[in-house]
Order: C-alpha cells, then structure tokens, then sequence
C-alpha cells in the first residue's frame, strides 16, 4: 500500500455482510487494481466488510474485531493504533488476482440477499 492511498471507513449504518448476510461491523473502500489479459493496467476500487462471522479466524481481522468487541466506539486515544490495524486488515483482504471461487460466491449471495437483478 502507498502512502497517498485512500482508505474510505463506513461506520453508521453499515449494511449487511455481502458473504453472508448478517451484521458487518466495517466497511471500507479501497483503491484495487490489476493487469488484464492484453497487458493493460485496470484501476478501480474494492470495497470490504468486516464481519465477525466470516472474518474470525483470520489473525488481521481478529485484531480488528478484538476492538470492537471491547467498545462500540474507538476512544481518539485508541486512533493510531485501529488505523494500523484497519490497514493490516485491509491487506490481508487485497488479492492481486481476481478469486473466482470468491467471486462467485459473493454474486451468489448478492442474487441471494435481491442486490442484483
């Protein structure tokens, strides 16, 4: 990750987990970009859910989740260190190629839960 890279949060009213439906805790939007079968590179963006049910288990998410589970909110105290864990996490979900058995999985459940046509 770069140091001009953009990490959007989404906090409040955050929807449900795109993998499973139930309650995410984060979401955030991150820049993503690949190489495509002509050699061309593609930017865009990525979004991610943390989610206690699909994410435990995982040592970034856990470390983030640990947070959560002690407060609703972070204290400005506690800032530096959930930026370093949202970033470790963020990471640890950014994939250099496209995952079509997680690609196919996450459409399913976006047919599932009436978010595609």
């Amino acid at each position: 990750m770069t140091d001009s890279e953009e990490i959007t949060f989404r906090f409040d009213q955050v929807p449900p987990c795109a993998r499973c439906g139930g309650e995410a805790l984060l979401r955030v939007r991150f820049g993503h970009s690949w190489t495509n079968i002509t050699g061309h590179l593609v930017e865009g963006f990525r979004e991610a859910d943390l989610c206690p049910v699909c994410d435990s288990g995982a040592t970034p998410a856990d470390d983030l989740l640990a947070l959560f589970a002690v407060a609703e909110r972070v204290p400005l105290t506690h800032l530096a260190e959930f930026g370093c864990r949202v970033i470790a996490w963020v990471e640890s979900v950014r994939q250099p190629r496209v995952d079509m058995v997680r690609l196919r999985g996450e459409e399913d459940a976006h047919w599932h839960n009436g978010e595609l046509p």
